[in-house]
């Protein structure tokens, strides 16, 4: 059973998912979980390793399209429109849900190319002038513009691995999405990095909807307004973020948040 705390549900809820299970072969790795994500609002997924966050995740751009043995049944909707209809283009899907991954993986091509190849390939801009916008303002959003503007053909790959993680978020946000997914975005960053990282999702916030996949609780606490808990493939508890980590209603969140698992 999930506890799902007052007020969570949201009318305006930019995706909604009802009753979603992933299969890889005969494995159940998510189990009938339910969530409205706010385009409000940071919204932070728990748990440890192998509990199915990340999976879950993916879900949500259909990123687990890519696995071969992965099936996914129930609900999904972006927009009230659900995302494995046929009305559904998968590519236009994914450039509205952007994704930054665990370990930076910029394009082997220059910082300017890295940010312009979305933007090119969806028509969002039609001369070099307009990409030199979007390229300036993506940078600057994610914070890099004033560490790169003065070597923007340099190999993306070059940068050092925190910077290529914000490279990484300039891109997903350089074709305009909706909403972006972060799965454990810094755990590959030293804590200054990491800082950068969560500042810079404070600053999105607002501006897109958010979920972070993060093994750190803290990170969790200081970035996110909500909060869901998985464990064995289950949504344990979801609520908002500051009720999860001081007063969770269900024992197996308290025993996670008190370090009695996980």
């Amino acid at each position: 059973m999930t506890v799902i705390h007052p007020n969570m549900a949201d009318e305006n809820a930019k995706i909604r998912a009802r009753d979603v299970c992933v299969f890889y072969g005969e494995k159940k790795a998510i189990d009938h979980v339910s969530i409205d994500i706010s385009p409000n609002y940071v919204t932070a997924f728990i748990g440890p390793s192998g509990c199915g966050k990340s999976t879950f995740l993916r879900c949500f751009n259909r990123m687990n399209d890519t696995i071969g043995a992965a099936k996914v049944t129930g609900l999904i909707e972006l927009d009230g429109e659900d995302i494995h209809g046929s009305r559904m283009d998968v590519v236009q899907l994914r450039a509205r849900v952007g994704m930054v991954f665990q370990k930076p993986n910029p394009f082997p091509k220059s910082i300017y190319e890295n940010i312009a190849y979305g933007p090119k390939i969806h028509g969002l801009a039609e001369k070099k002038a307009d990409l030199d916008v979007i390229v300036e303002r993506s940078l600057t959003r994610a914070g890099l513009w004033d560490e790169v503007k003065d070597r923007l053909d340099d190999s993306g790959t070059a940068l050092s691995g925190g910077q290529q993680q914000r490279l990484c978020i300039a891109r997903a946000i350089a074709v305009d999405p909706e909403v972006i997914l972060m799965d454990e975005p810094a755990s590959a960053l030293d804590p200054i990095a990491t800082a950068k990282i969560e500042e810079l999702i404070d600053e999105l916030s607002g501006r897109y909807a958010i979920v972070i996949v993060t093994h750190s609780m803290q990170q969790a606490a200081r970035v996110s307004q909500r909060t869901a808990f998985f464990h064995l493939g289950k949504m344990v508890e979801y609520g908002p973020t500051s009720e999860i980590f001081t007063n969770p209603i269900e024992e197996r969140t308290k025993d996670y948040i008190t370090g009695r698992y996980g």
